[in-house]
């Protein structure tokens, strides 16, 4: 999850930094993004039906797979199309530990804008 979707995430978030032109930014972003669903796919594959990455205790994995799903808002990618992970993360969100810092941070998971 460190190594392929957080890099792609680069793109998306600073296009800049890969093109110059808008025109290409845009190509930049729409590639990352694709990219970056693809490893969001892969992620949902793996996810627990029930409970936590590592069973019944929350990990720094599930936080991280939260993360990565609330970043595919921002990519144009739509949490409620991949059920399974959408779950998965609100289960953490609901998590005390996780609630807490996102109450506090205002943090919510569906940053997604059709």
């Amino acid at each position: 999850m460190n190594s392929t979707p957080h890099t792609t995430a680069t793109r998306f978030f600073f296009p800049e930094r890969y093109a110059d032109t808008e025109p290409a930014q845009r190509e930049v972003r729409g590639r990352a993004a694709q990219e970056f669903r693809g490893y969001l796919e892969r992620i949902e594959k793996t996810v627990p039906e029930a409970g936590y990455r590592l069973g019944e205790r929350l990990s720094f994995y599930d936080a991280y797979a939260f993360t990565l799903l609330r970043w595919g808002g921002f990519a144009g990618i739509d949490p409620r199309s991949m059920p399974g992970y959408l779950a998965y993360a609100e289960r953490v969100l609901q998590a005390p530990p996780v609630a807490m810092a996102a109450a506090r941070e205002r943090i919510r998971l569906d940053t997604y804008k059709a």
